[in-house]
């Protein structure tokens, strides 16, 4: 059982680091999100991207996501 418990969180802690993230496609970016819907304020194109994608982009985590 223990083994089980800690595959489970072993799991869901590497997809969260690996997830899809939500950018704003604009010279101006500087934060990646969560959610889309907390972009409401972008005037561009509006991409799913990975994480890790953005951070190698030098996106930061929106401030009201973190």
């Amino acid at each position: 059982m223990k083994k089980v418990i800690a595959l489970l969180l072993f799991s869901s802690l590497t997809s969260f680091s690996s997830s899809d993230v939500y950018i704003c496609v604009s010279p101006n970016a500087k934060k990646y999100h969560y959610k889309e819907n907390c972009l409401s304020n972008c005037k561009h194109e509006i991409k799913k991207v990975t994480k890790s994608s953005a951070l190698d982009k030098g996106l930061e985590l929106c401030g009201w996501e973190d």
